[in-house]
């Protein structure tokens, strides 16, 4: 592994989930500095573009997403917001802007991504924390009445057997530009339907499986019912922690945050873990207390 072939760290988000960033930039810069991560503009106002610019993190939205304001249209073109020779050399690692990481993780994740350029693999994610199958995926949203008979015909038509594992995208490790690009043509096509644009990055990878290797959940993407195992500490298996679940691991909701008198009203996806989300606060904290006059000067905060 050299640095011209250590992948790029992205993370994206909107307004949405800005909170949630701050923790993430905050984590990775105080557990592995050598991971700097870059945030897709997935559609930020223009006081928090302002900051994120202001910080040198901020990836713009390439031109070619106008008219696709949802932001998981944008997160299937993550790998457009590099420079191709950049993403062709390199590739990315993505991490969803509702994870923090627990322990040191950047050398690991450049031997892995070394890897499987030598073995030819072209990307490396988890399977989701419910271990259900695809199809037991879309029988369950079936029958909650939602918009999933689209993957139904996605597979079909791909040939993929609905008995392989669903797979988040949560964390996603891509050193294959051929890959990236595929997901973002399929999913531009689409209309907004439930997760497409991870349902779409199942059913590429399932179409070419000995392309893509499954990592262990709970050491790479904690989610669900693997956070119960996970050490706060970083002193466990567990490098990152992901604050979502189909059970009731975390809440979401919205909160008043402030710093030097002036505040912003965030939503934000707490674990219910004490000592976890006392992790998560702790990082935002420390990050907007340091940029607080930064956050001020912006308008992200008044």
């Amino acid at each position: 592994m050299t640095e011209t072939t250590a992948p790029f760290y992205l993370s994206g988000a909107d307004d949405h989930l800005l909170g949630n960033l701050f923790m993430l930039l905050d984590a990775v810069q105080a557990i592995d500095p050598a991971a700097q991560v870059k945030v897709c503009d997935f559609g930020f106002s223009p006081p928090v573009r302002r900051f994120l610019e202001a910080i040198g993190v901020l990836l713009p939205k390439p031109a070619f997403l106008s008219g696709h304001d949802h932001p998981w249209y944008a997160k299937a073109a993550m790998g457009d917001f590099l420079p191709p020779d950049e993403m062709a050399t390199r590739g990315f690692v993505w991490i969803d802007a509702d994870i923090i990481p627990l322990r040191p993780f950047a050398a690991d994740v450049a031997a892995l991504a070394d890897d499987m350029r030598a073995k030819g693999q072209s990307a490396a994610l988890c399977p989701d924390d419910v271990g259900c199958s695809l199809g037991d995926f879309i029988a369950q949203w079936r029958e909650r009445g939602r918009d999933i008979e689209p993957f139904t015909t996605q597979l079909r038509d791909f040939g993929v057997d609905p008995a392989a594992p669903y797979l988040n995208t949560g964390f996603l490790i891509c050193v294959d530009a051929g890959l990236a690009h595929a997901w973002r043509d399929l999913v531009l096509k689409q209309h907004v339907w439930l997760l497409f644009e991870q349902n779409s990055f199942n059913t590429l990878a399932h179409s070419a499986p000995e392309k893509i290797r499954q990592l262990d959940t709970a050491e790479w993407n904690a989610h669900g019912s693997l956070l119960d195992s996970a050490v706060a500490d970083g002193t466990g298996r567990t490098r990152f922690v992901h604050a979502t679940s189909a059970g009731d691991r975390h809440v979401d909701g919205e909160l008043a945050l402030g710093v030097d008198g002036k505040f912003r009203r965030m939503n934000l996806k707490l674990f219910l873990r004490e000592d976890l989300r006392q992790r998560q606060l702790a990082h935002l904290d420390r990050f907007m207390t340091g940029h607080a006059a930064l956050l001020a000067e912006c308008g992200v905060i008044a």
